[in-house]
C-alpha cells in the first residue's frame, strides 16, 4: 500500500483527519499536515474564529516556527496525539504542545533546516471551518524549483547549482573546446512537452462520489500518472505534472507550471459531479476570453475556479505577477489550436462511452491561462454517478482514459505541428 497522508502525520498513532483535537472548551480543533514536493503546508482548522500570531525563531537550532492560539487550553488528548508526531516531512522535524499563558495554547513545531512560512486566514468555505493556513517553503526554494526543472521531477537534483567557466589558458585547451562543439543542425525536431495537471488536492478533495466517497483528487491523480508515463515512453514528448503528490496547487501556479517549463500543451484532468445521478459521459474544455458557451460550462468554470477558496489561498497574498499569469489576447492561432486538440481528445474519449457533449465547450477556467499556451481542460466522467464512479475507480479504465488523452494529444500534433514553433 502506498504511503499516504494520514501515515505520514500521525505514522502509528492514527490520522489526525480522523481524531480531531479537541480542546477542553467547546472549541473544536483539527491540524492536518500535507507533505509536497517543495512545500509543507500546515491547516489548524476550528468551528470558531481563531485568534492567533506567529513567529519563526532562528536563534539556534533547531529553528522553531511557534504558533500562539488565543482561548483555547491544552488537554491531555492534544499533548498525546501532538507530541507523538512522527513524519518523514522534509521541513518539520516534531511538534511540541503546551499552555504559554493561561489562555494561550502554543504549538511550536521544530523545523530540520531554515523556512520561509506563509500564513493566512481562511473563513468557512465549503467543508471547512476557519483554517490558519501556513505554507513552508526553503529559504531557497526559488533555486531548487530551478534545478527541479532542469532534471526533471523524478530525478535527483543536480550537486552543483551554479558552473562556472573558466577560460582555456592553452593552445592545446582552445582547441579541445573547439573540438567538442556540436556542429548546427537544421531540421531539428523539437520535443513537445507537455503540462499535465491533476485536478484539486490536498484541502480540496474537488467532487466526492456519493455512493462510494471516492474523491476526485485522487482518481484525476492516478490518471494523471499514467498519462505522463506514456507520453514519457514515446519519442519526442516529454510530460511535466504540475502535482505528482496528494498536496493542494493554487491554480495560478499550475498555469504557471506551463509558462516555465516552455510547454506547447496544458492538459488539466477533472471528474465531474451533478444534483442528479443520471448524468453522465466526458466532455473537453477550452478556454474562453469572452464568455462561455453554455449555461453548464459557466457553471463548472466557476465552480473550478473557487478551488482557490477551497484550498485557502488568499489572493491579496499573490504577487501581481502570478496574478497577471493570463492568455495574450493577440495569440489566437493558439486559442484555436486549444479547440482543435480538444476536439481530437473528445473523438478519442467517444470510443470508450457516451460524450456528455459532443463538441468542445469554452469557459473563462483560471487554470487553463497559462500564457502563450494551448490549453484543455477533460472531465473524465461524472462521480456522481454510480456507474461512472465504479468506472473511474478502476485501474485499467484510467488507463483507457489516459490513452484516448494522448491519442488526442499526438493526432492533434501531427495534422498539425505548427504547434512546436508556437512557443
Amino acid at each position: 500500500m502506498s504511503t499516504t497522508r494520514r501515515e505520514l502525520i500521525l505514522g502509528a498513532v492514527g490520522a489526525v483527519a480522523a481524531q480531531p483535537l479537541q480542546a477542553l472548551a467547546a472549541p473544536r480543533l483539527q491540524v492536518r499536515i500535507w507533505p509536497g514536493d517543495e512545500s509543507t503546508r500546515i491547516s489548524v482548522e476550528s468551528d470558531r474564529k481563531l485568534k492567533y500570531s506567529y513567529m519563526v525563531l532562528r536563534g539556534k537550532k533547531p529553528y522553531r516556527l511557534v504558533l500562539d492560539l488565543e482561548g483555547l487550553r491544552l488537554n491531555a488528548n492534544i499533548e498525546k496525539t501532538l507530541k507523538n508526531f512522527n513524519s518523514s516531512d522534509k521541513f518539520i522535524a516534531g511538534i511540541r504542545p503546551g499552555q504559554f499563558k493561561p489562555n494561550i495554547l502554543r504549538i511550536v513545531f521544530d523545523l530540520k533546516d531554515d523556512v520561509r512560512a506563509d500564513v493566512n486566514y481562511s473563513k468557512p468555505i465549503a467543508q471547512f471551518g476557519h483554517r490558519i493556513i501556513i505554507d513552508l517553503e526553503a529559504t531557497n526554494a526559488d533555486t531548487m524549483r530551478e534545478v527541479i526543472a532542469r532534471t526533471g521531477a523524478n530525478e535527483e537534483p543536480a550537486k552543483e547549482v551554479k558552473r562556472e567557466q573558466s577560460k582555456p589558458n592553452t593552445v592545446s585547451e582552445t582547441q579541445r573546446v573547439t573540438k567538442k562543439k556540436p556542429p548546427k543542425k537544421s531540421g531539428k525536431t523539437e520535443t513537445l512537452v507537455v503540462v499535465i495537471d491533476a485536478g484539486h488536492g490536498g484541502e480540496d478533495p474537488g467532487a466526492i462520489g456519493k455512493r462510494r466517497k471516492t474523491y476526485e483528487k485522487t482518481v484525476v491523480l492516478a490518471i494523471a500518472k499514467k498519462l505522463e508515463a506514456q507520453i514519457n515512453r514515446t519519442r519526442g514528448m516529454r510530460a511535466v505534472m504540475t502535482r505528482t503528490k496528494d498536496v493542494f496547487l493554487p491554480l495560478h501556479k499550475r498555469a504557471a507550471v506551463a509558462v516555465k517549463q516552455k510547454a506547447h500543451i496544458f492538459v488539466s484532468i477533472h471528474a465531474d459531479a451533478w444534483i442528479k445521478p443520471e448524468a453522465n459521459g466526458s466532455s473537453v474544455f477550452t478556454l474562453s476570453v469572452g464568455g462561455a458557451s453554455s449555461l453548464q460550462a459557466r457553471w463548472l468554470a466557476q465552480t473550478q475556479n473557487r478551488a482557490d477558496e477551497i484550498g485557502g489561498t488568499v489572493f491579496k497574498d499573490v504577487a501581481s505577477q502570478a496574478r497577471s499569469t493570463v492568455v495574450d489576447m493577440l495569440a489566437e492561432t493558439k486559442l484555436r489550436y486549444g479547440i482543435q486538440l480538444g476536439d481530437e481528445v473528445l473523438s478519442e474519449l467517444a470510443k470508450l462511452g457516451p460524450l456528455h457533449k459532443s463538441s468542445v465547450e469554452y469557459a473563462e477556467f483560471a487554470v487553463l491561462k497559462a500564457q502563450g499556451v494551448p490549453s484543455i481542460l477533460v472531465e473524465t466522467a461524472f462521480l456522481s454517478n454510480p456507474k461512472e464512479e465504479n468506472r473511474l475507480r478502476d485501474a485499467r479504465h484510467q488507463a483507457r482514459l489516459a490513452n484516448a488523452i494522448f491519442t488526442g494529444i499526438r493526432t492533434a500534433v501531427r495534422k498539425d505541428p505548427s504547434i512546436l514553433k508556437q512557443t
